[in-house]
């Protein structure tokens, strides 16, 4: 008999085995395909790993790590989304209604670390949640236009949108800002990007 919290446990990782099934917005970074969001979160952890020495001196890379490792499991039924001024309170309402669902397969005591972890990366108040929001903003960016990305063309999104959409978030970290602008104009060059 498998104890009803080992049950649980079951119950939402074999749910967040759909997070395979999500279909991001960007292309690996060879042009080869679409990304899915588990891919997304596994390098993101990575990312944090890697760039840990950009984020301000004190930050908890451990917290920046397990944040990211569960910010998007809601794309299990909220999707994948471009956040604009115009769905940005849709888009919240359909994410915090399947932060609930989701977590809440778990016991109680992990549905509420889970959530808060959640809460914590979407409300940006924390130093780890502002740097893994900023490490998030950069890995499309990474992805698409990195060195030896796909040259397909990116249209209608221009270097002058990315750059207002992602400088919120990367602007305070200010080598990671510096590559996303580096990235931004290389794409420009090769003709990936408008500007």
């Amino acid at each position: 008999m498998i104890p009803e919290r080992l049950d649980r446990h079951l119950a939402f990782l074999l749910t967040a085995d759909r997070l395979k099934q999500v279909v991001r917005k960007n292309r690996l970074h060879d042009g080869s395909r679409n990304e899915n969001s588990a891919e997304h979160s596994w390098h993101l952890t990575l990312m944090a790993l890697t760039l840990a020495e950009h984020a301000p001196p004190g930050t908890d890379t451990a917290r920046v790590v397990e944040m990211l490792i569960v910010h998007d499991v809601v794309e299990i039924e909220a999707g994948d989304h471009w956040v604009l001024d115009g769905n940005a309170a849709a888009v919240a309402a359909k994410e915090a209604a399947a932060a609930e669902r989701l977590f809440g397969l778990l016991p109680a005591d992990q549905r509420d670390r889970f959530h808060a972890l959640w809460t914590e990366y979407e409300a940006r108040a924390t130093e780890e949640a502002r740097f893994a929001r900023a490490l998030d903003s950069l890995h499309p960016m990474l992805l698409v236009w990195g060195p030896g990305g796909s040259d397909e063309v990116h249209a209608p999104v221009t270097a002058g949108f990315m750059r207002d959409y992602k400088r919120a978030a990367l602007e305070p970290y200010p080598a990671l800002w510096a590559l996303a602008e580096r990235l931004l104009d290389d794409a420009v060059r090769r003709g990936a990007l408008e500007p």
